[in-house]
Order: structure tokens, then C-alpha cells, then sequence
């Protein structure tokens, strides 16, 4: 059996190591932004540039490698790209958060799988470029990465104030079309990418 000592030792090194919520505000800020990093999601999929601005401050940028810059021209972008594919599915997997809302700072890890499909070809920043070249024939993508970020809370509103995204990894597939056995036929409400979706029935924008 462990020794008193060793015990206290032990609880030491679990406690330098495990995440914590220091106080109840933490919490609430950590709640905030979560939300601003789910409107990016919302609105990349809805394809609403309105919502997926939401996501950021006003001075924010982005940096994917393809695009590294302010975060308008990035959001405009990304809804132009999307247009121009079968479906878009960006999914928020892990999430690991430091916030001290003391101090109205946070950052952020975020686990995010994409689920692309198009006939397009290069790269989806290169909006012009991207939407003339076609690929041969039509492909499912499921790209895994992470958005590492960085908030900031201004009057009461935290957001993202920088962005920077990691790829990991990803596969493709040909496509087979959205339900070639029709295992889902009776499923008739169908999701939208604009504002006739039946969520803006009831979630505000």
C-alpha cells in the first residue's frame, strides 16, 4: 500500500495535470465561445455568410496555408466554394479549451471532420480558379484536421480572434450518389444551404 506521502504526491501530479474550471465564469466564457466556434459551422454548412462571420471579431484573421489573412474575404470564400459542391458536412469532434475569463483571453483546440463532395478540382480558396476547373468525375472527401484558436472577450462577446487551421489527414472516394439504395427515402424534411432550412424556423440567425 502507498505511504501518506506517496498518496499526496500522487494527487499533486494528477492535479498539475488534469483541466480545470477555475471558477464559474470560466465556465460560462468557455460556454460563449463554444457557441461562436458552432456558428462557424452553421454557417459554413448553410452556406450563410452572415452566420459564419458571426464567428469572428472584426480585426480577426485566418491562416490555412491557402488563405492567410483577414477573416472576411476567408468567409466569403468559403461560402462561394461551398455553392459549388454536392454537400458539406463540417462536423466539431474534440474540443480543448484554456479560458481566463479574468483576463477575457482564451485559447482553443478544436477536432474537425469535413465531409465534401464535388466534381470540382484544386484549391477551394482559389474561388475563381476553383469553380471553372473540373475534375474526372465526381468525389466524396472526408478531410480531418484542427482549428487551433484564439478568443477574445470584448463588451461581453467572446470570439475568435485568430485562427489557425491544421490539416491531419484525408480520404477520397467516388461518388455514389446521396442515397443510391434508398435506405432513407422516407426522411422528406431535407436539409437547405440557405435560409429555407427548417432550422431558421427556429434558431435565430
Amino acid at each position: 500500500m502507498l505511504g501518506e506521502s506517496e498518496n499526496k504526491k500522487n494527487k499533486t501530479i494528477l492535479e498539475d495535470h488534469v483541466a480545470k474550471v477555475k471558477t464559474l465564469e470560466d465556465l460560462l466564457a468557455e460556454q460563449a465561445v463554444r457557441k461562436a466556434v458552432t456558428a462557424y459551422s452553421r454557417g459554413a454548412d448553410r452556406c450563410d455568410v452572415e452566420i459564419l462571420k458571426s464567428a469572428f471579431h472584426p480585426d480577426a484573421e485566418v491562416k490555412y496555408g491557402s488563405y492567410d489573412g483577414p477573416y472576411e474575404p476567408f468567409c466569403q470564400n468559403v461560402v462561394d466554394g461551398h455553392l459549388t459542391m454536392n454537400y458539406t458536412s463540417h462536423t466539431v469532434i474534440n474540443q480543448y479549451y484554456d479560458i481566463d475569463a479574468r483576463s477575457g483571453k482564451g485559447a482553443g483546440e478544436i477536432y474537425v471532420l469535413a465531409f465534401l463532395s464535388t466534381s470540382q478540382s484544386g484549391d477551394v480558396m482559389d474561388v475563381k480558379a476553383y469553380k471553372e476547373k473540373k475534375s474526372e468525375g465526381v468525389f466524396d472527401y472526408v478531410v480531418a484536421g484542427r482549428y487551433v484558436d484564439q478568443y477574445e472577450c470584448r463588451d461581453e462577446d467572446w470570439r475568435i480572434i485568430h485562427r489557425q487551421y491544421i490539416y491531419d489527414w484525408s480520404r477520397t472516394t467516388d461518388y455514389a450518389g446521396h442515397d443510391p439504395n434508398g435506405l432513407f427515402e422516407g426522411l422528406i424534411y431535407r436539409g437547405k444551404r440557405d435560409k429555407n432550412d427548417l432550422s431558421y424556423r427556429y434558431l435565430k440567425d
